[in-house]
């Protein structure tokens, strides 16, 4: 065994590691700038494990770091749940395969994060359109069943592809085959919104309406609609399922619920297609742990409520429900990946120095609007108008968040877009451009490949400048008086050799060094006007320009579909679609409650009868008015036709106007 190998199996058991968790968030199309930065994060963890192993950068073994970076869990929401998955079975797979060049955007590169991002459908053989006109497809409206506003049978198709192995791949083998830089007990956590809300009801019985009072005291119900799905590795072994679920993307059924997870977790709001857990996807027993999870904050606990204090007496059986996009109310699992680093590590160091840390990858990153004026509505309608952003805004707050903020306990930083622009003597001039994917409400992505291109590889560019400037920790000597040094125990045992290839001044004279957590090996081979010359460098210098023509040529399919979605609305009973849904929960219920329902039902629907002579009295319609009904009735059908037509033409427009309006106010429109 080479002498670089023994050393790297040696510093195994001895080294210092650092424990990683990374959070995406949800982003529509923008998953592919997440996408960029966890592929060059890929890279450089892949070079730096091979580099310790003597399998490359022979040359440079002297400067090459021994302490341990290992993602010990990833989390997300939307676009960032998607990407969390893409990412642990990139990293499972074992094939690290990083897209460094931005040529042929349409080319597969065996890279599930790059071909599942930014290909997303446009390589389908069966269909080689672009992605935005299969999103006008009128198929998944075939069943009269009105889905969402955008065919969203591409992101099956997506699902499909990342689950996809060509060979029997045993989850124990392809664990134990993991390189250091993974947790074989690698945690994920999904976001979820949850329609049917599970009740959490606080209790106001008192000694005395227990044992002397016949009425029953209400108990006071909240209704929790945020649920996380939460999988572990486990050293590819089943864990217990009523308090995890398995990350085993190989095998059925443990692969189906968790491909379920990553795409409703996705699902935006009427945009794209909801999904469903039923009772087999997730137990009774599971969804109460992940409920304790969600009141206690302890995702790193096998036990949440150990001292029993939820008792969940409501909860109902047999538990199913509608999910829609995880960023919908809470957005991205940040506190929950953060619980689980915390636990793993339990006590704070007594040397005050973290040893573990959390990164968000936030392609949108939410900014206080300070400067903002006040300004008073003037009606009722104005107040309406801000009533769901401030309802989004207070789902989605972080109070606990807030207080968990001490840097000596962990290192917490954001990965965003940013593309400085420079002039001829590369000075950094002006605003950073925002990323071609923010566009038409976050869904420019589906527009055009090239701009899911360029956003990757924004991704990476970041990612590269995060690396190894900002994920770092400050290093300082004192040569005289050694009580006053500052150094991480990662940096304890770097040689004066690393620390002079890795090391950088953020002012310049300080005496103050910061040296990277991960080091960027890429960095050994750039002198010093290489390395100044990288940070503002971009792989794709100029976005991409959209051609409105494109969008033109679509009109016709997006009024298509809209007329008929209209068309679906019309012809819906409402009252059979009620009924049905009256059945569904009945049949839940065992047959002691089910009467008792039906017999409530009953004497509400006597009550209400009363009512209805009263109104039919009053309001009924006479013999003439019917008469009138009848003859007006053609016409009546013959306008909602044309009124139909008339809407989907004006919904097209509409949106055609916005999305070239936003296109050009963010510079990616093609001039007249």
């Amino acid at each position: 065994m080479p002498l670089a190998n023994t050393l790297f199996m040696e510093d195994q058991n001895k080294t210092e590691i650092f424990s990683l968790g990374i959070t995406m968030a949800g982003a529509v199309s923008a998953g592919c700038y997440t996408a960029g930065v966890m592929d060059y994060l890929f890279e450089i963890l892949d070079l730096w494990e091979k580099a310790k192993k003597g399998e490359v950068l022979q040359e440079y073994f002297d400067k090459i770091p021994q302490h341990c970076v290992r993602i010990d869990a990833m989390g997300g929401a939307s676009a960032g749940g998607m990407t969390t998955t893409m990412s642990a079975i990139y990293a499972l797979n074992g094939a690290i395969n990083p897209v460094v060049q931005p040529e042929e955007p349409n080319e597969i590169k065996n890279n599930l994060l790059y071909d599942s991002w930014v290909l997303m459908d446009d390589n389908n053989e069966k269909d080689t359109r672009p992605l935005f006109e299969k999103l006008w497809d009128t198929d998944d409206l075939d069943e009269g069943k009105f889905g969402s506003l955008l065919n969203s049978k591409f992101i099956d198709t997506i699902a499909d592809n990342a689950f996809h192995t060509k060979e029997n791949c045993n989850i124990a083998l392809k664990t134990a085959e993991l390189p250091s830089y993974i947790s074989k007990d690698l945690q994920l956590l999904y976001s979820h919104c949850f329609l049917r809300g599970i009740p959490l009801d606080v209790n106001f019985e008192t000694l005395i309406s227990k044992s002397g009072r016949k009425s029953v005291i209400p108990n006071h119900s909240t209704f929790e609609h945020y649920i996380v799905t939460q999988y572990h590795l486990n050293n590819g072994v089943k864990p217990d399922t009523d308090k995890y679920l398995w990350l085993n993307p190989y095998d059925k059924p443990y692969a189906d619920i968790l491909k379920l997870s990553t795409i409703a977790t996705g699902a935006f709001p009427i945009g794209l297609a909801f999904r469903e857990f039923k009772t087999e996807h997730l137990s009774d027993k599971y969804l109460k742990t992940a409920i304790k999870r969600v009141v206690t904050g302890e995702f790193g606990n096998d036990n949440p409520d150990s001292e029993n204090k939820i008792h969940l007496k409501y909860f109902p059986k047999k538990y199913s429900s509608i999910a829609i996009d995880g960023g919908a109310i809470n957005n991205e699992p940040y506190r929950e990946v953060l619980s689980i680093l915390s636990h793993q590590s339990k006590d704070t160091p007594a040397d005050g120095y973290p040893r573990y840390g959390i990164i968000m990858i936030d392609p949108f990153p939410d900014r206080a609007q300070l400067e903002k004026p006040y300004s008073k509505p003037n009606d009722a309608i104005d107040v309406a108008q801000t009533i769901i952003g401030t309802l989004m805004d207070q789902s989605r707050i972080k109070r606990r968040e807030m207080l968990e903020t001490d840097p000596s306990q962990y290192f917490r930083s954001i990965i965003f877009p940013r593309k400085w622009r420079t002039n001829e003597k590369n000075k950094i001039v002006g605003p950073p451009d925002t990323i071609a994917c923010a566009s038409a409400m976050a869904f420019g992505g589906f527009l055009d490949i090239r701009f899911r291109q360029h956003d990757f590889f924004l991704g990476r560019n970041n990612a590269r400048n995060f690396l190894r400037y900002f994920f770092s920790f400050p290093y300082y000597k004192d040569s005289a008086d050694p009580s006053k040094d500052d150094i991480h125990p990662i940096h304890r045992n770097w040689t004066a050799a690393m620390i002079d290839a890795f090391k950088f001044e953020k002012k310049e004279g300080s005496g103050i060094f910061y040296l990277p957590i991960i080091p960027d090996l890429h960095l050994l081979s750039e002198n010093v006007d290489e390395r100044i010359k990288k940070r503002t460098h971009y792989d794709i210098p100029q976005k991409p320009i959209y051609d409105p023509e494109q969008l033109f040529k679509l009109e016709g399919k997006i009024k298509k579909r809209f007329n008929k979605i209209f068309s679906l609305l019309q012809s819906r009973d409402f009252t059979e679609a009620m009924q049905l849904a009256k059945e569904a929960e009945l049949a839940k219920l065992t047959d002691r409650q089910r009467k008792a329902v039906e017999k409530i039902d009953t004497e509400a629907e006597k009550k209400q009868l009363v009512a209805e002579t009263w109104i039919n009295k009053k309001y009924g319609p006479s013999l003439l008015s019917k008469l009138g009904s009848l003859a007006t009735r053609p016409f009546l059908l013959l306008g909602i036709f044309f009124a139909k037509r008339m809407a989907a033409k004006a919904i097209t427009q509409k949106i055609v106007s916005e999305i070239l309006r936003d296109l050009a106010s963010k510079r990616l429109l093609k001039k007249r």
